[in-house]
């Protein structure tokens, strides 16, 4: 398994002095760490874990966001005894989003397996972007937390985001 440290801190949850440098620089998160030393321990029960690649994780109030490449994400939702392992381990509900996906496909993932109708970015006046998403049904039918993904958008990619229901 490939992750932000090297496979022999993922497998002890030490972390050598490089890798510590890292992460005191900022290039590598606390949340990194914790998400490769899981996956790792994963990894030596499952054979399909042991091809993933972490490209970086976060954490947001109770719930982990992975960064993994698309062909991970795609086995993990066609097993769902694979998933349901992940989230076991993780302890807490785990979201996967493409390292390589566009700022449309980052949103998509975060709001799976709701359907989202449209991704739009708008600059402000003051040089901000904003990138606004439509989100398929009703607020009152659909079960996601807005704001928690808004969250997620921001701490994985500094997006600001602003989600609408479809009018109907």
């Amino acid at each position: 398994m490939k992750s932000p440290i090297c496979p022999f801190d993922a497998k002890s949850g030490v972390l050598c002095a490089r890798c510590d440098e890292k992460l005191h620089a900022g290039t590598i998160t606390q949340d990194d760490v914790e998400a490769a030393v899981t996956l790792t321990r994963i990894a030596n029960k499952s054979q399909d874990v042991d091809k993933f690649t972490l490209a970086k994780a976060a954490r947001v109030d109770d719930e982990y966001v992975l960064v993994l490449r698309r062909s991970d994400i795609m086995s993990i939702r066609s097993n769902p005894a694979l998933a349901a392992r992940i989230e076991k381990e993780f302890r807490q509900k785990v979201h996967y989003t493409e390292s390589e996906a566009s700022e449309r496909g980052f949103v998509e993932s975060l709001f799976y397996p709701a359907r989202v109708l449209s991704v739009n970015q708008f600059y402000l006046p003051d040089g901000n972007k904003v990138t606004k998403a439509v989100i398929a049904g009703s607020k009152g039918k659909q079960k996601i937390d807005v704001e928690k993904i808004q969250r997620m958008a921001s701490a994985v990619k500094n997006i600001e985001l602003l989600v609408e229901f479809e009018q109907k």
